[in-house]
């Protein structure tokens, strides 16, 4: 009976101090989410920083993979093969969970989920991603259109899974990160908390006015008309020239 009873009293032991164990994880992490440029042709930009005031939590991330789930409105879009081809800051991967029709106007496009691989070194990480904004259809007034950038998910993947000492909620969805199929015990990725320093992104688009419409047809039209008069002028003296000077070399 005594045997048993120091059994369970280990048992409770291990127990308590795994719960202490994962209480340590306070996840200070900050996101900085930022649009850099102007006009139609921007950089998103995430910084993000890992460092704790517990020096001791420091360690967890230390060689882990960062991987930032962001989904773009359907009001901007992001290049697959732009982000590949200009090799972009801080990432090592990226996976485009939707399809992109870079060609599609503002109203026909679907919002798009990007997932963003970095590395974090010396505590931080720093990404950075080219992203446009799609046409939007004139209305009357004209005006801007506003496209919201929320917040993106952070998931770390850590090596010898260190973070299996933290404290994760039992009922917490299941990873998009792994393939379909793995359990969510055994998904090396796991989501989570951090502090967004800045606020949701808004992006205001400009957009053309109906009410110009008779207006700018109107000037256009004469453009096309003066236009045409002045190539076709300029084509005909070109002619003429150029049969006086073959009647006169004939002359000769």
């Amino acid at each position: 009976m005594m045997a048993v009873n120091n059994a369970l009293n280990v048992f409770i032991y291990v127990l308590f101090l795994n719960r202490i164990q994962c209480k340590l994880c306070n996840f200070d992490i900050k996101i900085e989410q930022t649009l850099h440029n102007e006009g139609f042709h921007r950089n998103l930009s995430y910084l993000i920083d890992f460092a704790s005031d517990d020096a001791e939590e420091n360690w967890l991330y230390e060689d882990c993979v960062v991987g930032l789930e962001q989904t773009l409105p359907s009001g901007v879009f992001a290049s697959h093969d732009e982000v590949k081809d200009h090799r972009c800051k801080g990432l090592i991967h990226t996976i485009f969970k939707t399809p992109v029709n870079i060609e599609q106007p503002a109203k026909d496009a679907s919002p798009i989920t990007i997932q963003l691989f970095s590395k974090v070194e010396r505590s931080k990480t720093h990404i950075y991603i080219p992203v446009h904004a799609r046409y939007h259809h004139a209305s009357r007034g004209g005006g801007t259109v506003r496209n919201i950038i929320g917040p993106p998910k952070l998931n770390l993947m850590c090596p010898d899974r260190k973070l299996n000492v933290c404290d994760f909620p039992s009922d917490a969805p299941a990873n998009n990160f792994c393939a379909k199929g793995v359990s969510k015990e055994s998904c090396p990725w796991r989501e989570v908390p951090a502090i967004m320093v800045t606020d949701t992104l808004f992006w205001d688009v400009p957009i053309g006015n109906t009410d110009h419409y008779y207006l700018v047809a109107s000037v256009t039209t004469i453009v096309i008309v003066v236009g045409s008069l002045y190539l076709l002028n300029t084509i005909h003296g070109y002619k003429i020239e150029t049969e006086r000077r073959i009647r006169k070399k004939q002359k000769i």
